[in-house]
């Protein structure tokens, strides 16, 4: 049985427009609070002290007015009444509830600060000077692509470098390319004009205009700087800091976290910036527009046929969306494409890593 608690408590009550003090008591009833003696007041208190930390129960009105009562069974009164009132000091009673409140705290407090690294991330690989970007992009390819693991045959490799010429000069920059002899069907775009890709790619490509599509959307990473955020927003502050101390001596140890950058799938919004980037590159450069769909399309109805996952389809989603929208905009684009190479000039640049 719940005990009744009080209705009639002694408090001191400010008018609000004076420091004046009155002593009063005060009655708690289903209509709301009253003062002794005088007329009834009605209307919404707000509880500004609880008393949850032993000191005496404030409720105020917008009007300045104020009660202080002493009794600790003051709120539990309100409460048992039912009086209307406002404020979360109500709500906060006990360590469980100030455990809660101070763990919300957190949360905002991480929220904000996450957000704000994020944004000073993006905004450090925005400005960050080429010496910076190229030395970062050096140690990332150092060991995504380690030297053993690359193609060491210079002639064969000239065999595609006309692709590369020829989209480097509409792009109007110069980009590093360093090929990797394994199987794996994945590219990916390194700071400061990298761009690596897997001998399997390349055999999957069935012409030159597909490989120019990939090569087209990796190029763009770079000029969009994708690829700088994308590693100063997984190491966030501390890796920026390595960054901007880096010397001649070696490479600043958050960069060796840079092998993650491999795994990492850019922001949907970020491809689809790289993609319609791309198309317009390929369209300066007079190559076909279609072929980077095309590539797509194909590795995504192999791996949904069950040939076997595609590292490509991870790091770069190819989802049917994303495909729908580069066709639509290839057709939109139209134009004259001159023609790359033929049929066997490509399956000789195929050939990237040397043999037969």
């Amino acid at each position: 049985m719940i005990r009744p608690l009080p209705s009639r408590f002694a408090a001191t009550r400010y008018d609000g427009r004076s420091a004046m003090r009155h002593a009063v008591t005060i009655e708690v009833g289903a209509d709301g609070l009253g003062i002794a003696g005088e007329t009834w007041t009605r209307g919404t208190w707000r509880v500004a002290g609880d008393g949850s930390y032993g000191e005496p129960v404030r409720v105020e009105r917008d009007s300045g007015e104020t009660l202080v009562v002493e009794s600790t069974e003051f709120t539990e009164s309100l409460r048992q009444h039912g009086v209307a009132t406002t404020g979360a000091s109500l709500a906060l009673r006990g360590w469980p509830q100030i455990v809660l409140c101070c763990l919300a705290i957190m949360a905002i407090g991480g929220a904000m600060y996450w957000w704000g690294i994020a944004w000073a991330a993006s905004q450090a690989a925005r400005f960050m000077p080429p010496a910076i970007e190229d030395r970062l992009g050096r140690a990332t390819v150092a060991i995504l692509a380690p030297p053993a693991a690359r193609c060491q045959d210079a002639a064969a490799q000239a065999r595609i470098q006309p692709v590369v010429d020829r989209l480097s000069t509409a792009a109007g920059r110069k980009f590093t390319m360093v090929y990797v002899d394994q199987e794996i069907v994945n590219a990916f775009a390194a700071p400061g004009g990298y761009i690596v890709v897997y001998r399997g790619l390349v055999e999957q490509a069935r012409t030159a205009e597909e490989f120019a599509g990939v090569l087209a959307h990796e190029m763009e990473h770079v000029l969009l700087k994708h690829s700088a955020r994308a590693i100063a927003r997984e190491f966030s502050g501390r890796a920026l800091l390595s960054l901007m101390s880096v010397d001649a001596s070696g490479t600043p140890a958050a960069i060796q976290g840079a092998a993650r950058l491999a795994n990492l799938s850019y922001q949907r919004d970020a491809e689809e910036a790289a993609d319609r980037a791309a198309l317009a590159l390929l369209a300066r450069a007079r190559v076909a527009t279609g072929g980077l769909s095309v590539f797509l399309r194909r590795l995504t109805t192999g791996a949904a046929a069950g040939g076997g996952p595609i590292q490509y389809l991870s790091t770069h989603p190819a989802i049917a969306e994303r495909i729908a929208a580069l066709e639509e905009e290839s057709k939109r684009l139209g134009g004259t494409a001159a023609p790359l190479m033929s049929v066997e000039q490509w399956r000789a640049a195929q050939r990237v890593c040397g043999g037969e």
